[in-house]
C-alpha cells in the first residue's frame, strides 16, 4: 500500500473506542475481514464439492464404454477437476498464511467463471448441461461481495454465456464434447430459444442474488455494528471495574465468589483463579454471617469488617453490600464493595487519644499545682514532729513512712507536670545509634532488670539525627524498662529484650521487642492512655509521655503484640525533627 493510500485509510478509519483495549485496533474492520474469510472458505468448499460430484459422475459414466479406453473428453474433464482442486489448495494456503481475504475474492470468482466457460464450451455451448454453474457463481458472488458482486458477476456471466453459445454454434474452436453433441447443427431459432432460456434463468438468479446480497450486506453491517457496541460496552465496563480504587467482589445466591476486581486482589492478596467459586468467608472471613443475616434484596452501608492478621495487626475494611440483578431485574447474587480503612481508623484513634491526653494533661497540671503546696506543708510538719524530743520510735517509723509516701506523690506530680507541660525541645545533631547503645549499656548495669538478657541489632555506621537527645533517651529508657519487666514476668522468670535500629531514605526506625506474655487485645487500645497500667506500682504515665514526645518529634509510636508471643514497640522518626 502506498503512503497516500495508507493516509486515506487512516483518515477513513473510525476513532479509537474503549473496545480497542479488548478487541485490538479497528474492531469493525477485523470483524469484516473475518466475515469475508469465512464466506470465502464456504465458497471454496461449495465449488469443490459441486465440481467433484458433477464432473466426477460424468467422468465415471463416460468410462463405462465397451472398449474401456480413456477418451479425450474424459481427460479434459479430469483436467478441469484437477485445476479446481489446485486453485482451492492455493487459496487455502494463502488464507492460512495471513493473506487479506479481500484480495482473493475477485481472483477466485474470476477463476470460477473461466472454468465454467471452458466447461460449457466443451459440453455443447448453449446446449450444455452445465450452464447452471454460472448461476452458482452469481449466488457465490452475492454471498461474498453482496449486491455489487451479484450485479458484476451476473452481467459477466450472461455475456460469457452468450459468447460461448455463439462460438460453439459457429464451431469457432473445434473441441471434443462430452457427451457428443453438435451445437452447429442447431437452427438459429433453436439457438435463440436455448440461449434465451439460459440467459433468462441467469438474470433471474442474478436478481435473487442481488436481493439476497443486499439483505446479507445489511445484516452483516448490523452485526458488525452490534459487535462494536457490545465490545465497547464490555471494554468500558471492564475498564471501569479495573480502575476502581475500592475492592469489588460479586457472589452468587449461595455466597460463593463469582469474580473480583484487580483492587480486591491487591487488598486481599488473593488469586482470582483460586478463590472463584469458593465461599466468601474464605476470602473475607466473617462476611458470610452478615450476608446470611440480610435479606436477598437488603443492602448494607458503611459497616466495618475486621480481618485478623499476623503480628497482632488487624485490618479494618469498610464494606457495602447491594443486590446483584440480571437483565430481568432478578436478584442473582450480591455486590460487595470495600475499602481498606485501617490507616483511617488508626488516625481516628490517634486523634481521639490526643484529645483525651490533652484533656487529662490540662486536668493533671491543675491538680498537680493544687496538690504540691499541701504536700510540702504536710512534709515539713511531719519532719518537725519527728524532731520533737518526746516522739517514740514507733511514731518516728510511721512518720518516715509518711515522708516516703509524700516523696512518691511528689515524684508522681513531677511526672504529671512533665506529661502536661513538657520542657521545650533542645534540638541538636547527634548519633542516634550511639545514644541507643548508651541506654542499653546503662540498662545492663541496672540490677532491677533481673535475669533479662539485652540483645542489640544496631547498624555499624553512625546515624545522625536532629532531635532532643534527652527526650529520646527518656523514650528509649521507658520502652526498655517496660520490655525488661514484661520479659521477667514470663513463665521462666527470665527472658530476652531485643533492641533494633535501622535507617532508610525517610528516617529511622527503632524496635524494642520482648518475649514476655504479650498484651491482651482488650488492653492494646489503651496502653498509651495516661494512668492506664497493669503494674502494681505503675503510674501509667511512662508510655503516655513517650507517645507525646515521639509525636512532637514528628514520628509515630506503635505496638504489635499477641498473647503468648511477646510485644514489639516500633518508633519511627524523621531525619530532622525540627520545625519546618
Amino acid at each position: 500500500m502506498s503512503p497516500l493510500s495508507q493516509h486515506k485509510a487512516q483518515a477513513q478509519a473510525p476513532p479509537p473506542s474503549p473496545a480497542d483495549s479488548l478487541a485490538g485496533p479497528a474492531p469493525v474492520a477485523a470483524a469484516s475481514g473475518d466475515g469475508v474469510g469465512r464466506r470465502l472458505i464456504w465458497l471454496m468448499v461449495l465449488r469443490t464439492v459441486v465440481i467433484s460430484l458433477v464432473l466426477g459422475l460424468t467422468i465415471w459414466l463416460g468410462s463405462l464404454d465397451a472398449t474401456g479406453a480413456t477418451s479425450s473428453p474424459q481427460l479434459f474433464l479430469t483436467g478441469i477437476v484437477v485445476a479446481t482442486y489446485v486453485s482451492t489448495i492455493v487459496y487455502a494456503l494463502l488464507l492460512r498464511s495471513g493473506a487479506d481475504p479481500e484480495r482473493l475474492v475477485w481472483p477466485q470468482l474470476g477463476g470460477d467463471l473461466v472454468i465454467t466457460t471452458v466447461l460449457v464450451y466443451v459440453t455443447g455451448g448453449a446446449q450444455s448441461a452445465y450452464t447452471f454453474f454460472y448461476a452458482l457463481s452469481v449466488v457465490g458472488a452475492g454471498a461474498v461481495r453482496f449486491r455489487r458482486g451479484a450485479i458484476a458477476v451476473g452481467a459477466l456471466s450472461a455475456t460469457l454465456m452468450l459468447t460461448v453459445g455463439l462460438a460453439a454454434w459457429a464451431n469457432l474452436l473445434p473441441l471434443p464434447t462430452v457427451p457428443r453433441v453438435e451445437p452447429w447443427t442447431a437452427t438459429a431459432a433453436e439457438l435463440a430459444r436455448q440461449l434465451g432460456l439460459n440467459v433468462g434463468a441467469l438474470i433471474g438468479v442474478t436478481v435473487l442474488s442481488y436481493i439476497f446480497g443486499r439483505d446479507l450486506q445489511d445484516a452483516s453491517a448490523s452485526l458488525a455494528s452490534q459487535r462494536q457496541v457490545s465490545a465497547d460496552l464490555y471494554a468500558l465496563n471492564r475498564d471501569i471495574v479495573r480502575s476502581l480504587t475500592s475492592g469489588l467482589v460479586t457472589v452468587d445466591r449461595d455466597d460463593r465468589v463469582l469474580a473480583l476486581n484487580h483492587t480486591a486482589v491487591e487488598l486481599l492478596g488473593a488469586d482470582a483463579e483460586r478463590v472463584t467459586g469458593v465461599d466468601v468467608d474464605v476470602l473475607l472471613p466473617g462476611l458470610g454471617a452478615r450476608l446470611r443475616a440480610l435479606g436477598p434484596d437488603a443492602t448494607l452501608h458503611r459497616s466495618d469488617l475486621t480481618l485478623a492478621a499476623a503480628a497482632g495487626r488487624s485490618r479494618i475494611l469498610g464494606i457495602s453490600v447491594s443486590p446483584l440483578r440480571d437483565v430481568h431485574d432478578q436478584v442473582v447474587g450480591r455486590v460487595v464493595n470495600f475499602q481498606d480503612l485501617t490507616e483511617l481508623r488508626t488516625l481516628e484513634e490517634t486523634m481521639r487519644r490526643a484529645e483525651r491526653l490533652a484533656t487529662v494533661g490540662q486536668l493533671a497540671a491543675g491538680i498537680a499545682h493544687e496538690i504540691r503546696n499541701p504536700l510540702a506543708s504536710i512534709s515539713g510538719s511531719v519532719e518537725l514532729l519527728a524532731q520533737a524530743p518526746r516522739v517514740s520510735d514507733d511514731d518516728k517509723a510511721l512518720m518516715a513512712i509518711v515522708v516516703r509516701e509524700i516523696e512518691r506523690l511528689d515524684g508522681l506530680i513531677d511526672d504529671l507536670l512533665e506529661y502536661a507541660n513538657p520542657r521545650p525541645r533542645t534540638l541538636v545533631s547527634f548519633d542516634l545509634v550511639g545514644m541507643i547503645g548508651e541506654v542499653v549499656q546503662v540498662m545492663r548495669q541496672d540490677k532491677g532488670r533481673g535475669d533479662v538478657t539485652l540483645v542489640t541489632d544496631l547498624p555499624a555506621a553512625p546515624a545522625s539525627i536532629t532531635a532532643d537527645p534527652g527526650q529520646l533517651r527518656q523514650v528509649l529508657w521507658n520502652l526498655c524498662r517496660n520490655a525488661a519487666e514484661a520479659a521477667a514476668s514470663g513463665a521462666a522468670g527470665a527472658g530476652t529484650v531485643t533492641v533494633r535500629a535501622r535507617q532508610d531514605a525517610i528516617g529511622f526506625t527503632i524496635e524494642v521487642e520482648d518475649d514476655g506474655p504479650g498484651i491482651p487485645p482488650e488492653h492494646l487500645a489503651h496502653i498509651f492512655d495516661p494512668f492506664f497500667t497493669t503494674k502494681k506500682r505503675g503510674t501509667g504515665l511512662g508510655l503516655a509521655t513517650s507517645h507525646t514526645i515521639v509525636t512532637e518529634h514528628g514520628g509515630t509510636l506503635d505496638v504489635r503484640s499477641q498473647p503468648g508471643h511477646g510485644s514489639r514497640f516500633v518508633v519511627r522518626l524523621p531525619r530532622s525533627t525540627g520545625p519546618k
